[in-house]
């Protein structure tokens, strides 16, 4: 007798095949059989007229930053979410530096981690970790890297230092990580040159890992900045992933993926291994911070909140910043999305939150990095449909949410808990981007394939019965600007190794997911 019984399913196996009705038994944890008038088992759902998928897989997350903190990744498993993968743009949860205690915590955020120690070994720390609404695997971050390294150090390393750094990252690599991920718009990342990322790919391809890279510019110089990352990727032999993929900055750098898809597609026909994942919006999301010039970032967060909070920093600072352009022109993209100090303003655009309260948007800028000691959040509207549809329907472009799925808090933005849906629904139904099979493709077997999840991706006998019951017709975001929260529809039942996590849509408090090594376990 089968566990669990999906008798008339519409089955959609993940491998981009036409969907087939059929019926899918689990047991033990596995896919058990595939085919029609298959039972009895303990409990049989009717599946007619919904489509049984494998579990969604997060290609890109940065929920590793807050696994201790609530384990649950309620806004993760409810939209179909299985699997995800950790410790991206150049920040992972682990490893933390005792000698570089500060420096580290920097890197990945001080206010998640309630026990560093827990944190100075990779290895330990991802065993350590408690029953997960979802499953997890881990890439490392370069800037956790660097800072036990040298800090924040503006400058390359030394011979010692670049060492420190690739022994670290073999370390972790033992100890089940992915692979690296690089951050070049975030200190201390942004410091590095191209040698140094292609010196710790070629240890992360050596130990049978891949590299992912949010990468210097995704705006005026984003064609440069794939060039650089294909030199990355022939020097070093690592299989690349560029995250979040798009073209940002308004309608002046609009239209520049049809160049770097092409450079990604000769790559790889050159011999290469070049991926990217992709959110499914407009709009972009990270700090403030990202304002402030590079040659500021190597100063500790207490030097740099007093000099966003003095007259004479402001004022040193202002030319940089605005790059010749008025204060509403620079800023004309920005809503802040999750601050401390100013609650009230959260999902307001920041030239209209200025211009109502009768100040320089520049200066209401420098007053919320102040207040909020840097770690102001922001959503920038600077991308184009155009674009997000072209970066989706290439081939090797998967799903990714680029969020954190905190229950509590201020702000936010939508992608954390709506982006599979919305593919589904928006991407598929209503503008006919993707195919329904390919857009289940995208999100199960092939980052199954470029992280090595070999038992995780395709609804087949002796895969992870890691599952997600949908309805096609209503799938459907339902989280916006204003309300980044708010549950979608259509996603009926997910089930992690063959445990039911989300009924009617809703968390049941079942956690079934792992901390997953390299070889999936």
């Amino acid at each position: 007798m089968y566990d669990l019984l999906f008798r008339g399913c519409r089955l959609i196996d993940g491998s981009g095949s036409p969907a087939v009705r059929s019926d899918v038994a689990v047991g033990g944890g596995r896919i058990a059989a595939v085919g029609r008038a298959l039972g009895p088992a303990r409990e049989t759902i009717d599946a007619a007229g919904r489509v049984l998928a494998p579990g969604f897989i997060d290609s890109h997350s940065h929920n590793d930053l807050i696994l201790e903190r609530d384990p649950r990744l309620i806004g993760a498993v409810e939209q179909g979410i299985t699997t995800l993968i950790g410790g991206n743009c150049g920040e992972s949860a682990a490893p933390l530096s005792p000698a570089r205690l500060r420096d580290t915590l920097r890197v990945c955020g001080a206010e998640h981690c309630a026990d560093p120690a827990a944190r100075y070994d990779f290895g330990a720390w991802r065993r350590g970790l408690p029953p997960l609404g979802a499953n997890a695997a881990f890439l490392i971050g370069h800037g956790n890297l660097r800072a036990a390294a040298m800090g924040f150090a503006d400058r390359a390393p030394t011979d010692g230092e670049l060492a420190e750094m690739e022994r670290l990252l073999r370390a972790c690599m033992a100890g089940g990580a992915l692979g690296v991920s690089f951050g070049l718009i975030y200190p201390p990342g942004i410091f590095a040159q191209t040698a140094e990322l292609t010196a710790l790919a070629r240890v992360a391809a050596a130990c049978g890992g891949l590299c992912s890279v949010h990468m210097r510019s995704e705006n005026t110089r984003l064609i440069p900045a794939v060039r650089e990352m294909m030199t990355v990727a022939r020097e070093s032999g690592c299989r690349t992933v560029i995250s979040h993929h798009k073209a940002t900055g308004g309608p002046s750098c609009w239209g520049q993926t049809a160049e770097t898809l092409r450079l990604m597609d000769a790559e790889n026909a050159a011999g290469g291994d070049v991926f990217c994942d992709q959110y499914p919006y407009t709009a972009s999301s990270t700090g403030l911070s990202t304002f402030l010039p590079d040659r500021v970032l190597s100063r500790s967060e207490d030097e740099l909140t007093a000099l966003v909070a003095s007259p004479e920093g402001r004022a040193a600072l202002r030319d940089e910043i605005l790059g010749g352009k008025t204060p509403q022109e620079r800023l004309q993209y920005t809503m802040i999305s999750s601050s401390q100090s100013r609650p009230d303003l959260n999902g307001r655009m920041l030239c209209e939150a200025a211009a109502e309260a009768g100040l320089d948007p520049y200066a209401l800028l420098m007053d919320l990095l102040a207040g909020d000691r840097l770690q102001t959040g922001a959503v920038f509207h600077t991308m184009c449909e155009e674009d997000v549809e072209r970066v989706m329907r290439w081939d090797r472009a998967m799903v990714g949410t680029d969020g954190i799925t905190l229950e509590e808090g201020p702000g936010g933005h939508p992608r954390a808990r709506a982006t599979f849906p919305r593919v589904l629904g928006r991407y598929v139904r209503e503008r006919g981007v993707l195919t329904l099979e390919n857009a289940v493709r995208k999100m199960t077997s092939l980052p199954a394939l470029v992280y090595s999840l070999g038992h995780k991706g395709l609804v087949r006998p002796g895969m992870d019965a890691d599952l997600v019951l949908f309805d096609p017709d209503t799938v459907c975001d339902g989280a916006d600007y204003a309300s980044p929260r708010r549950r979608g529809t259509g996603i009926d039942r997910v089930y992690v190794g063959g445990v039911c996590a989300v009924e009617n849509g809703v968390f049941t408090g079942r956690c079934a997911g792992k901390a997953l090594g390299r070889d999936c376990t």
